[in-house]
């Protein structure tokens, strides 16, 4: 069985980007006829549903778009190169605090960010959270130091000691939040 898709894009770039994709994360048999700016894929197995489920984010996330953008999770993390695991919706953070409303909805990010500057914030993120592993902070006080320090500019020792300042850290044996993690959130944007 095998069942064929027809997707039109704006550019040649995005068809290019669109087959980088479907090399990276379509597993099985399929076969690419390109025309000018048209693409056809033609899957063929067992698990079809899937397969057109996954092919059709690909081209929503190679045609990019104008406006939001929903990033689909699992190709985003199996995309980024992470030195240790962050949470999804820490780069959501992340981007609201830089002004660019974001969030995590389903397994999505949606965001008005391209994907590559996306992956290039992961990243980033992964190693200055692999840095904070050398303070005593708790999850949350983590994600909140991490949040702050990225998208302000800062180092990490900065950020805590701003924070604590600001009353949004308690420091202890264990630096912590003073409220829950949403109020946390709520003040950063404030400060």
């Amino acid at each position: 069985m095998y069942v064929t898709l027809s997707f039109k894009f704006r550019q040649r770039d995005e068809v290019e980007r669109f087959i980088l994709f479907l090399e990276k994360h379509l597993r099985g048999n399929y076969i690419v006829t390109t025309r000018l700016t048209h693409v056809y894929v033609q899957i063929e197995g067992e698990n079809l549903k899937e397969a057109v489920a996954l092919v059709k984010k690909l081209a929503a996330l190679a045609k990019g778009g104008y406006g939001k953008r929903q990033i689909p999770l699992l190709i985003l993390f199996k995309d980024v190169n992470l030195v240790r695991p962050i949470p999804p919706d820490l780069i959501a953070d992340v981007l609201t605090l830089r002004g660019i409303e974001s969030k995590v909805k389903g397994g999505y990010l949606e965001t008005a960010v391209e994907y590559e500057e996306v992956l290039k914030i992961a990243e980033e993120l992964s190693n200055l959270y692999q840095d904070a592993e050398r303070y005593p902070l708790t999850p949350h006080a983590k994600k909140i130091v991490v949040a702050y320090a990225y998208s302000r500019g800062l180092s990490l020792d900065a950020a805590v000691e701003r924070l604590v300042e600001a009353g949004v850290l308690n420091r202890g044996k264990v630096i912590s939040l003073r409220e829950d993690y949403s109020r946390a959130k709520l003040r950063l944007l404030k400060i």
